[in-house]
């Protein structure tokens, strides 16, 4: 392995290289950076592909007590709140870090905030008034208006957070809030139901990751409806599930948004100290493959797992 760079070509490789001492070094120095090629990717990939057996436990908690000493106890929305010596690019946690860590950390068993204490707090602290959240701090004094793709990923945590514990109540205003902001956007529109230009949300994405598609959207409002037996308004999901039943029925194999290529990141292939979004980021051959144009099981497994949830919740969307 070179200084920095994991490289895995296949899906079976992964548990030997989270488990070597370079993770843990790559940890120590930074929890979420560079991309995609860092552990903390390799923790979300295993557990897109239904391999969480394979996550090291040592290692997985290497990285939380890590993540509790990098980054600042607060989301800063301003610039006057960051403190001079902290790095923002590097020292601030954003919604979609924190949402996926709720929702890996309860599959795995974990209390994510035995870990990090002070992020319980943000659930309710950052949800903004339209029901969302929003990793772009400028939204918190100017729009005011939350992110999709934050949003959908606090309430992917928050559901998973609520049933490793067993207590809906811990969260369930603030689900219900994230949830209605959706269903306003009718999973993955404008509030005028319009579809966002550019934003190819109509195109099933996999790996996921921080990615948004509508049948992610779909799926989370879904396993809302599942967990809960609450009732939501099928008008607001119609869009999505007409769009979902195409795309089952045409028997999307493959991710349709190659989406991986030509993202910067932060690095520290030649340094220790971090060289700022100035380099594409290192793709792991098996990411690339994941993400190409081949079948692969588990797009399939996905939109199989996706279509099981809408025949148990469509009773329920009225």
């Amino acid at each position: 392995m070179s200084a920095g760079i994991l490289k895995a070509d296949k899906l079976d490789e992964i548990k030997d290289i989270l488990a070597d001492e370079q993770a843990a070094m790559m940890i120590e120095r930074d929890v979420y950076w560079p991309k995609w090629d860092s552990p903390y990717w390799f923790f979300f990939l295993l557990e897109e592909t239904d391999r969480l057996e394979d996550i090291p436990i040592n290692i997985f908690k290497e990285m939380l007590m890590c993540a509790d000493r990098q980054f600042l106890n607060f989301f800063p929305i301003s610039q006057e709140e960051v403190p001079d010596e902290l790095n923002p690019d590097v020292e601030i946690m954003c919604f979609c870090m924190l949402g996926s860590l709720m929702r890996l950390c309860s599959k795995l068993d974990f209390d994510v905030f035995a870990w990090l204490p002070w992020a319980k707090d943000w659930i309710t602290r950052y949800q903004l008034p339209d029901g969302g959240y929003n990793c772009d701090a400028i939204a918190y004094i100017e729009s005011g208006k939350s992110s999709i793709v934050s949003t959908v990923v606090m309430l992917e945590g928050m559901l998973a957070y609520v049933k490793h514990i067993g207590s809906y109540e811990e969260f369930g205003q603030n689900i219900e809030k994230a949830v209605s902001y959706l269903l306003k956007h009718h999973v993955y529109m404008s509030s005028d139901a319009e579809e966002i230009k550019d934003m190819q949300w109509d195109k099933i994405i996999f790996p996921r990751f921080y990615e948004f598609d509508f049948s992610r959207g779909l799926e989370a409002i879904l396993d809302f409806v599942l967990q809960t037996g609450k009732k939501v308004r099928k008008a607001n999901t119609l869009k999505a599930i007409d769009l979902f039943k195409t795309k089952y029925e045409e028997g999307v194999e493959s991710s349709e948004k190659k989406w991986l290529d030509g993202e910067k990141t932060v690095s520290y292939y030649l340094s220790d100290n971090p060289v700022l979004f100035e380099e594409r980021a290192n793709i792991p051959v098996i990411m690339k493959k994941l993400n190409g144009p081949e079948a692969n099981t588990f797009v399939k497994k996905q939109m199989d797992r996706i279509k099981q949830k809408l025949e148990k919740a469509e009773p329920q969307l009225v």
